[in-house]
């Protein structure tokens, strides 16, 4: 499931950069304790600006809870393909993907789901307002949500966000990021901790990202990009 994603991020990775666009392609590494069992997550991201104010967005998302057991344990992933449109005042996105839960119990099936998603972004000098919401009915796991929130940023280089956000079953609950980039990097890599509450979904995590492109600020990359 994964290694099928990947190809085809990297082909259209490759087209991008074979029509000489200016695409960012990302990969992050996260881990944190959700309910005190181990969450591991794997992104892969390719942005491809098309014109001044158009963008397409590939995206696989991994997720694997290890529990100990085969009998709670799964990996998840989304497959979406984004489209943005966006201006000095904010951004617009659709996206459609595939949502898939794999369970590491051989004897229980596994669930696919079609997922439509809207976002908007609207943008002041230092503050992000943001809003997502997905058309996911199924419980496939407690990762996918819906999310209302906003972010500040102390610097170009250093975001906080809190977010309320809705899980699939309904449940909500509070979302606190913080990312920083630092230049001593050249701005290709950023690190940030999350911390979410929820009636069951209370978690702690860390995560780093590295961008395969050119040094841009923060808060620059995440405007320009999702």
């Amino acid at each position: 499931m994964l290694l099928r994603g990947l190809i085809i991020l990297l082909t259209f990775s490759s087209v991008a950069y074979a029509e000489e666009q200016k695409p960012n392609f990302a990969v992050g590494l996260g881990y944190g304790l959700l309910e005190r069992k181990s969450l591991l997550n794997i992104d892969f991201k390719v942005n491809i600006p098309i014109n001044d104010y158009l963008a397409t967005q590939v995206l696989l998302n991994s997720n694997y809870l290890i529990t100990g057991s085969s009998n709670d344990s799964f990996a998840q992933s989304e497959f979406f393909s984004n489209w943005f449109i966006s201006n000095q005042y904010g951004r617009l996105g659709v996206g459609l993907g595939v949502s898939e839960l794999e369970p590491m119990d051989e004897d229980v099936k596994g669930e696919r789901e079609v997922i439509g998603q809207f976002t908007g972004d609207v943008f002041f000098d230092e503050v992000t307002l943001i809003v997502n919401t997905q058309s996911n009915q199924a419980t496939l796991s407690n990762i996918t949500s819906s999310r209302l929130g906003l972010s500040y940023y102390q610097s170009e280089n250093v975001r906080f966000s809190l977010y309320r956000e809705k899980y699939n079953d309904l449940d909500t609950g509070w979302r606190f990021e913080s990312y920083y980039q630092p230049e001593k990097y050249q701005d290709m890599a950023s690190v940030g901790v999350i911390v979410r509450t929820g009636k069951k979904y209370d978690y702690i995590g860390a995560v780093i990202q590295y961008y395969f492109d050119y040094a841009v600020p923060l808060q620059e990359r995440e405007r320009r990009f999702n």
